[in-house]
């Protein structure tokens, strides 16, 4: 759909690859993340016209009871990607990009949540945040 939004001379804003309501065990987010919004067969101008993104819930299987958890910390994978300076992903070979760091920062921004009172769900399968109480 991008080249053909783009080829007419339209900005777009990428959501596809950012449904929340689909759920996966534990690691998803690595899916928002790795999802890049200049992946597709435009031109370097069409390319441009890609302005951003954004992160989707759709309600067919989310309700009062789960939406928290199933939003949080999924978007803030795709926020880091969307947020991120391109001037910064340039240092970087994307395909080396150290996953690792990316998993420590959505477990440590879990507990910030949980500390505010936001149900989110461990990012990483299986989590602990320190002073969370059972």
């Amino acid at each position: 759909m991008r080249i053909i939004i783009t080829k007419k001379g339209y900005s777009a804003l990428l959501s596809s690859c950012w449904y929340l309501d689909g759920l996966e065990t534990g690691g998803d987010w690595e899916r928002f993340y790795n999802c890049d919004p200049d992946n597709f067969p435009g031109t370097p101008e069409q390319k441009k016209l890609v302005i951003g993104g954004e992160a989707c819930m759709w309600s067919e299987v989310v309700d009062r009871t789960n939406v928290e958890s199933r939003v949080w910390p999924r978007a803030c994978a795709a926020a880091e990607k969307l947020w991120s300076s391109p001037e910064v992903l340039k240092d970087h070979d994307k395909s080396a990009f150290d996953m690792q760091e990316v998993e420590a920062r959505l477990e440590e921004h879990r507990c910030r949540l949980l500390m505010r009172g936001i149900q989110a769900q461990p990012p990483n399968g299986w989590g602990f945040c320190p002073g969370e109480i059972f």
